[in-house]
Order: C-alpha cells, then structure tokens, then sequence
C-alpha cells in the first residue's frame, strides 16, 4: 500500500484556513500519481457558473475557456450523477474516442494534453457541487489501480477540511459582515447583557428612538416613552433574563398611536455560541421590533430554503410574523382567511413552531444568522 506523506495530509488541512493552498496541494498529489496536474472547482451545473477554482498546474488560459464556455460537457454531464465520494473515471463514462470529436476536447483538453481525468465529487447540495479532477496525458493513461486505492483514502481528508473550511467561512461571515445584515433589515434588533444593558441596536431600532419615536434607547437599558408599556416591557425582560423563552407587547407611537410589536426572547442554545463568534458571549435578550408601517425585512427566500416552504407559505409567514391577525394578512394578501388558516397550519409544521410569537422569533433569528441582501422578495 502506498503511504500517505505526513506533510500532504497537514497540507489538505491547511487548506481549511488558507484556501490557496489547494494549488500545492493538487500539484503534489498528481505528481505522487503520476498526472499533468488537478483542479478543485465549486460550480454550479444549472447556473453554469465556477464560484470557486484552484488550480494546480493546469492551463490557466484553458481553465478559462473552461468557464466561459464548457461548463456543460460530457464529463460534467456524467458527475451529476454520480455519489459524493466515488471515484469515477472518465474512460469509464466517455470513451476518449468519442470525446476527442468534441469542442470541448479540442478547446480546453487538447492545448494542455489532458486525455484522460480521475473526478471525484467532494461535497454536493442541489446542482452544486465541489469536484476535484486529477488529469492525465494520453501517454500516461487512466490512473491505475493502485493510485486509486491511494487516493480513495485520501477522499475522506479532502472532504473533512472543506467540511471545516465551510464551517469557518460561516463564522468570518458573522464575525466580518453580520452586523451590515442586521442593519439592512426593516425590523429593529436590539440584543441586551446579562445585565439588561444594551449591547446593540441595529439601524432601524435606532431610527425608531429618534426624533420622540416610541422607542428610547440608553447605554444602560431599553425601554419606551409609554410608562404604562415600559412597565410591562421591562417585566418581560426580566423574564426573558430568567429564561422564559418569549414574550410579545403592543406598543403605541405617541404620534398616530400605530402600534409596534415588540418580541422579546431569551438568548439560548446555539444562540449563545453565535452570539459569542460576535464578540457578544453576555448576550442574553433578544428584542425583535416590527413596525407596521415598514413590513419588508427577511427575504421570503431565506425561509423558503431553511423550512421548505413553498412561497405562499413564507409570504403568510411572513405577514403574521410582522404582527398581521388572519384578516389583515388575506386582505394584504388577496386571498382568503381560510387560506391564510391552511398556510398556517403548514407553517406551524414546517417551522415548528405552534403559536404566532414562536414563529415572530423564528423569523428574528434568521434575520440575524442568514446571509442575504435584506431586501423584501415578494
């Protein structure tokens, strides 16, 4: 059996953290096997689009063509059915003899004298995909049985750091660009101590303290101008410190008395070691406030995805999470209490969620942890 070298294992787990990396690390196993060299890509098939590519000692000028142009081809064509992890080769899908008529062999394989290609699926959801190719010349020939047997051991390394590495850019993204999303959204955020002292307040929470809005804000705590709703609001934070999961008030604009809604939530499980990647490990209340008069917010897409809702569902989800009783969401909606009622129950289901302040903080913590634009869709 051929040995793994410690160095190339340190190597692919480097890649987790330095992504570069990948190029040195594609360049040292085909030369280990004997190959032209590798490439990573993560690519979507339905798109036709590369997000990402590593090159180690390929044609950069053919990679190109092979992103502009070729995307769709007979070996592409191939993985797409194939399991993540299995190692495929190319003679085995498409006969060189049949590849080389196409243009995709004379543009992209012929000039870097690749014939034939070992491809292996990394990681896959949807139509895409993170797919690595070791290529070869026609004189070296399809990878032989051995290199196979060696590279298969090296499959499951390969996938745990781009496991890792996904996992990583999640956090920078809370870490580096999560608070610009937080004050995208329409919906005011403010997120409260141990202590009840305010540790953040988005863009919109803000606008709704200033100017004698119904909100006030204070280094030291949170409240609102009605002293009849700050008593009720400041028990419910209490609460909330306690662990109580959620709560929702009324409040009223001294202007038009138009009410807010105000969801205020305890801060726990996998909250608080998200919270923590922002630098906020004392976080422990969530007020989530949605103003009638601005009902945009999550992006119906994002719990589409996350839930599996259909997009009548996330729009009713949506609706009632913003404070909307069932006739307010039809008529907003054009279509039926009844039917508003069905989605519900769907929602309910899907979410998990049983009641409508469960479902108003659902939507909270997406808001918070989904990347997105913060515009509304539909």
């Amino acid at each position: 059996m051929i040995e793994h070298p410690e160095s190339l294992l340190d190597a692919i787990y480097d890649t987790a953290t330095e992504p570069d990396t990948w190029r040195s690390v594609l360049t040292h196993i085909a030369d280990l096997t004997g190959g032209q060299g590798g490439i990573l890509f993560g690519q979507s098939y339905g798109a036709e689009t590369v997000f990402f590519d590593y090159n180690g000692r390929l044609s950069e000028e053919c990679n190109q063509a092979y992103k502009t142009r070729h995307i769709q081809n007979p070996w592409n064509s191939a993985m797409q059915r194939q399991v993540v992890g299995r190692i495929v080769l190319s003679d085995e899908v498409v006969p060189l003899a049949s590849l080389r008529h196409t243009s995709f062999f004379d543009e992209v394989l012929r000039p870097q004298d690749v014939a034939h290609n070992t491809m292996i699926a990394l990681a896959a959801r949807g139509d895409f995909c993170v797919a690595f190719n070791l290529c070869r010349s026609a004189g070296q020939g399809p990878l032989d049985a051995s290199h196979q047997d060696w590279l298969q051991q090296l499959i499951p390394h390969m996938r745990r750091s781009l496991g890792l590495a996904f996992r990583i850019d999640g956090y920078r993204a809370l870490q580096e660009g999560q608070f610009r999303i937080l004050d995208r959204l329409t919906a005011g955020v403010v997120l409260l101590d141990q202590r009840a002292c305010v540790l953040y307040a988005n863009v919109a929470a803000r606008a709704l303290s200033a100017h004698d809005g119904p909100l006030e804000l204070r280094r030291t705590s949170v409240t609102v101008r009605s002293p009849l709703h700050a008593q009720r609001l400041a028990a419910l934070v209490r609460a909330a410190l306690h662990g109580v999961p959620s709560a929702s008030i009324s409040v009223p604009r001294p202007s038009d008395e138009t009410p807010l809604t105000i969801l205020v939530s305890s801060v726990r499980g996998k909250d608080i070691g998200r919270f923590a990647d922002l630098r906020m490990p004392d976080a422990a209340v969530m007020l989530f406030i949605v103003d009638p008069a601005n009902r945009a917010g999550i992006p119906a897409a994002l719990i589409m995805e996350a839930y599996g809702l259909t997009r009548a569902e996330a729009r009713v989800a949506l609706a009632a999470a913003s404070g909307l009783s069932i006739p307010e969401a039809a008529i907003q909606l054009g279509i039926s209490a009844n039917t508003i009622k069905t989605h519900l129950r769907r929602v309910f289901a899907k979410t998990g969620t049983g009641r409508q302040t469960e479902l108003v903080r659902l939507m909270a913590t997406i808001g918070l942890f989904s990347p997105g634009s913060g515009k509304g869709d539909g």
